[in-house]
């Protein structure tokens, strides 16, 4: 299997993490029912939650502009020495 098979799967596999991840930010919890120690855990997975979704989805869109850069592309946004020397 090549890299770009993997990079595809992986990609897949994240975009799917985020929906899990979606869901478990859209329950709602009912605070009468639950004792103020738990509505601080619920709370505090409901911000963790949110926050590996940020940077999941930012992670996916890096790797997407970078599957979808083409190689005569990365080759000239790299300078080399002489590009840099005038």
């Amino acid at each position: 299997m090549d890299i770009k098979k993997k990079r595809k799967l992986i990609l897949n596999a994240a975009e799917n993490s985020i929906d899990e991840l979606i869901k478990v930010m859209n329950k709602r919890m009912d605070p009468d029912e639950l004792d103020p120690e738990k509505v601080k855990i619920s709370a505090s997975a409901y911000r963790l939650a949110m926050e590996d979704a940020i940077a999941l989805l930012q992670r996916v869109e890096e790797m997407n502009e970078m599957m979808n850069e083409s190689p005569k592309d990365a080759k000239d946004s790299f300078y080399g020495v002489e590009n840099r020397v005038k």
